[in-house]
């Protein structure tokens, strides 16, 4: 699942992902020796092992060499700048050329500082950790503003562009998506009656249910609104939809938490759903889960689709 709750805050920077990327294998052994304080710092030797690395990990700060057989490091930093997750890592390239053509080069790569060798280790460790400490308060900003920040979901800011990328990809390789909106039933009677504590009590609680139920890489729960969150599930047909919205039915209501306002007497949750795949092409499926939803006239413990 698209992970939901994550702590980006800034934390100790020792605990900081470096990647030393120089065909000198004498060169990384010395600087991994002058970053012995961080406890995550890897090797490469050439760039297309840098590569091969940030695609399965992204680390938080590359020190580049310039000067490398196959790939040189103006390519590898291009490159790297196109991989997902990349586009904010500090690259600081380490280069014995002195020009002013050759420092432009590096800016003119993605590169995010130079140093020149050789390079001071204790100089050079300073710089390190300016920009490991930058990059984590960017990590901490990107998070509050697409984070809720009381059920550790996406928020609806997410959803915008996230939405409108799945349905991109859905159109280009005809496969499905699916959305399931998912209400809280006479929420507001339940917060009149308990106050707002334990009306942000179900929330969480519902948020809970959803992220438990969700297992693939790209589901994604998102609080849309205060008591209404959406489900995207990406090469989901709307049978599917169908199955992870009664089991989320099911699940949340097991909780049995008391409401006397409720037909049933316990706090229930309604579901609107809809696909890309059974909906006519000018139609928005969020418009018309969203409409299938409302069509439930505040019954509970209900589907539609």
């Amino acid at each position: 699942m698209v992970k939901q709750i994550i702590d980006h805050s800034v934390k100790d920077i020792s605990s900081a992902v470096i990647l030393l990327v120089d065909d000198d294998r004498l060169n990384t052994a010395i600087l991994s020796k002058a970053f012995e304080q961080f406890k995550n710092v890897f090797s490469a030797h050439s760039g297309e092992e840098a590569i091969e690395f940030c695609q399965k990990n992204l680390p938080d700060l590359i020190l580049l060499d310039v000067m490398m057989p196959g790939l040189d490091g103006y390519t590898t930093c291009k490159i790297l700048r196109s991989l997902e997750g990349m586009e904010d890592c500090p690259i600081i390239f380490s280069t014995s050329l002195s020009g002013i053509e050759d420092e432009l080069k590096c800016w003119e790569a993605g590169g995010t500082d130079f140093v020149s060798k050789p390079v001071s280790p204790k100089t050079l460790l300073k710089r390190v950790e300016v920009h490991i400490q930058l990059k984590l308060e960017s990590n901490k900003l990107k998070h509050l503003a697409i984070y809720d920040k009381l059920t550790g979901l996406r928020n609806r800011r997410f959803f915008d562009d996230y939405y409108k990328q799945q349905l991109h990809i859905c159109q280009r390789s005809n496969t499905d998506l699916s959305l399931v909106i998912v209400d809280i039933d006479h929420f507001e009677d339940f917060i009149g009656i308990h106050g707002q504590p334990e009306g942000d009590s179900c929330i969480k609680l519902l948020a809970t249910t959803i992220c438990e139920l969700l297992h693939y890489p790209t589901d994604a729960a998102i609080r849309y609104d205060e008591h209404k969150l959406v489900v995207v599930l990406p090469n989901t047909n709307l049978r599917g939809a169908k199955f992870i919205a009664n089991e989320i039915i099911n699940k949340y209501e097991k909780h049995a938490i008391p409401h006397p306002q409720s037909a049933r007497g316990i706090v229930t949750v309604s579901t609107g759903l809809a696909s890309f795949a059974t909906t006519a092409d000018e139609v928005d499926i969020f418009n018309l889960a969203e409409q299938r939803l409302k069509s439930l006239s505040n019954e509970s413990n209900c589907i539609s689709a």
